[in-house]
């Protein structure tokens, strides 16, 4: 090792959950102690807990200060700091702040970061290194009417559609394509503004939208000493508004030579800015053959596990070694680049859930279930950021955690995460992972015939939804009269055995799942209870069940028969009101909302539909007042929440009888925002 840095022995990592958690276990394998920070509310959380030694550094947001992140290091006599990802990873007065203290940055230096940080800066280092780049608009100063008129000028040239992105920053955020110049001043405007939250700059430029293309990019790394190399490719095109959802390595299904020439591209890259440390240089892939640089991130990529599986490299550990100024060389101790073996597939797990639409979710995590170990000849990995009884807040990104599974080859890594992801459940918080198992299941995914434009294409129906949830609503309605009507306080949710009921009772019985409100009546009968839902579309399901086990106090394991098909595993998990109830393919949390008297038609039920938030956030337009007649689809109310603005939309054509908040307002889980009239 040839550095002017003694060994590292203490880390501190300016960051939290899984990252933070990820970071933790390769510090114990090099017995480098390491210190946590922790915000007020995440005073509890998992990170902290598995650290050496913590340190408070105050509000939600203390995690974006530099000059707390430096004096939380100089307290804690911490020698180094490793950013994670998000928050400072990014931001090059960081490294040069701890610099001035004698700490160790792990990643490139602040030149590097602050030359690539600039995607517009990027793109002029990729043209001089002859990387392939995409039409591009540069829009400077602050006139929204100038920025249309180059627009205009600059699509003459190279046709619609194009997307806006933020040039200070990734993630999605401040992104939007734009399809005709009549979108173009309030996709501007929107941008402008989701960038100025996000990254603290409002500065966007243009490129031409390359249509259909995959998400493909290059883990590369570098050290102190000039040498440069790249560890294989990624396949990122499952995406959703431009975040990744699944991540996979190596990337297959490329034209002969692509792959040697995408990562020669990279190193080219990476050779012209003296790259060192890890990075990550994405781009865009053409059903043509053609490939287009779109930007460099200066750090640890979220879907790095899926390269360690594939190259058995722990690139944290990595990471380290270069920072303490080891060669590539000694760190992977061979002249030769790993060759990939095997495939491997990451699904983001993430604390939102797909009701039409994407809603972020908050709360606590009563119970979870993740599969992890050896599988065969496979390997099913977990990195999460939460336990039992953490808080996800909405102070921070959705993320929850990584399911990632290793196999021989494709077909059998889809195959292990589809089963890793069967077993999953996480009860308390909404998640994505019924969107996940439909996205694995589609013959699209399956053959590699999926884009980054083209996941759209890909996600549930509201007919698909509204199937799931009423199956979930007709398990617990049957649970709920096998009860005796009673609440779920104590007790089996199931009566004795062979209990006799009166089969003439009709058990009248409403839910409410993602704002949905579902009716029915029930009635035991043929040994299975039949649930004839009411609203909002009339249905009878038929539920046979046998309680399997007790696996706590409010949570019980079922064998169910849906009309009468072969039975499947489901986990109820009651948290007064409300039921979290986990099929092999769903999840849903639904809360009793009121038994509907006998004397009501189903017709007085479904005469209005609220509107409510399943998300907190603040109120930024409405597009609405009472009285308005609208169509199914059209924009009500559009929320931000977790920096991502979220539109909520009609369910249905009607008449708009109330509208219950104003903007600016600060709306909680649950709140009605809007009322329909039929």
């Amino acid at each position: 090792m040839t550095s002017s840095h003694t060994r590292i022995r203490r880390l501190l990592i300016a960051n939290r959950g899984e990252i933070a958690r990820r970071i933790i276990r390769t510090c114990r394998v090099l017995d480098i102690e390491t210190v946590a920070v922790y915000s007020d509310v995440d005073a509890h959380a998992p990170h902290v807990r598995e650290a050496t030694f913590s340190e408070h550094i105050g509000g939600p947001m203390a995690y974006l200060s530099i000059d707390t992140i430096v004096a939380a290091a100089k307290r804690s006599g911490a020698d180094s700091v490793h950013p994670g990802y998000g928050f400072l990873s990014e931001n090059p007065a960081l490294p040069e702040a701890l610099s001035k203290e004698g700490i160790l940055f792990i990643g490139p230096n602040a030149e590097t970061i602050r030359t690539l940080g600039s995607k517009t800066n990027a793109k002029a280092i990729a043209a001089k290194a002859n990387v392939p780049v995409a039409p591009t608009l540069l829009l400077s100063g602050d006139s929204i009417d100038q920025h249309v008129q180059n627009l205009h000028e600059f699509t003459a040239q190279v046709g619609f559609p194009v997307i806006i992105k933020a040039a200070a920053g990734g993630g999605g955020r401040g992104m939007r394509i734009v399809t005709c110049l009549e979108e173009a001043k309030q996709a501007l405007e929107s941008a402008a503004r989701e960038s100025q939250k996000a990254f603290g700059s409002a500065e966007i430029f243009v490129e031409k939208f390359i249509a259909p293309a995959r998400h493909i990019e290059v883990q590369i790394a570098g050290d102190a000493h000039g040498n440069v190399i790249a560890l294989g490719t990624r396949d990122c095109s499952l995406q959703r508004s431009n975040q990744k959802i699944i991540e996979e390595a190596p990337a297959l299904e490329l034209n002969a030579g692509v792959s040697v020439e995408i990562c020669e591209a990279a190193r080219r890259l990476a050779k012209e800015v003296g790259y060192s440390n890890l990075g990550t240089v994405e781009f865009l892939y053409t059903n043509d053959g053609l490939f287009y640089f779109l930007e460099v991130n200066t750090r640890l990529q979220v879907e790095h596990p899926v390269t360690e599986l594939v190259t058995g490299l722990d690139l944290v550990k990595l990471q380290i070694q270069i920072a303490q100024g080891e060669t590539l060389r000694n760190a992977l101790g061979t002249d030769e680049t790993p060759k990939p073996f095997g495939h491997a597939i990451e699904a983001r797990l993430c604390a939102e859930e797909f009701t039409g639409q994407f809603v972020t979710a908050t709360g606590v995590v009563l119970d979870a279930h993740i599969p992890r170990g050896p599988v065969g000849s496979g390997l099913v990995r977990a990195d999460m950021g939460y336990d039992v009884c953490s808080e996800v807040s909405h102070h921070y990104d959705s993320l929850l955690g990584k399911i990632i599974v290793h196999a021989p080859d494709r077909q059998q890594a889809v195959s292990l995460l589809r089963d890793a992801l069967s077993q999953t459940r996480i009860s308390g918080i909404g998640t994505n992972r019924s969107l996940l198992l439909h996205l694995l299941a589609t013959d699209t995914f399956r053959n590699l015939q999926h884009s980054v434009q083209g996941t759209a294409t890909l996600l549930p129906s509201a007919d698909q939804l509204h199937d799931d949830w009423i199956t979930c609503h007709a398990i617990t309605a049957a649970i709920r009269l096998r009860t005796n009507f009673s609440n779920w306080a104590g007790g089996s949710p199931w009566s004795e055995v062979g209990a006799a009921l009166d089969y003439s009772i009709t058990y009248p019985f409403s839910t409410s799942i993602h704002g949905v409100d579902i009716s029915s009546e029930s009635a035991e009968k043929d040994g299975g209870v039949f649930v004839h839902i009411t609203n909002p579309i009339e249905r009878e399901v038929f539920i046979r069940a046998n309680r399997d086990t007790s696996h706590a106090t409010h949570t019980e394991s079922y064998s169910v028969s849906i009309d009468r098909a072969a039975a499947i595993q489901v986990v109820v998990l009651r948290d007064g009101p409300t039921a979290w109830v986990h099929t092999p393919s769903n999840s849903v949390g639904l809360t009793v909302t009121h038994y509907r008297a006998q004397s009501q038609t189903a017709g007085e039920v479904s005469a209005q539909l609220s509107i409510r938030s399943p998300i907190p956030g603040k109120v930024v337009t409405i597009q609405v007042a009472a009285g308005d007649r609208v169509k199914q689809g059209d924009l009500l109310v559009v929320l931000d929440s977790m920096k991502m603005e979220h539109p909520f939309r009609a369910p249905r054509d009607g008449v708009v009888a109330s509208v219950g908040v104003s903007t600016g307002t600060v709306v909680t889980s649950g709140m009605v925002l809007a009322v329909l009239a039929a």
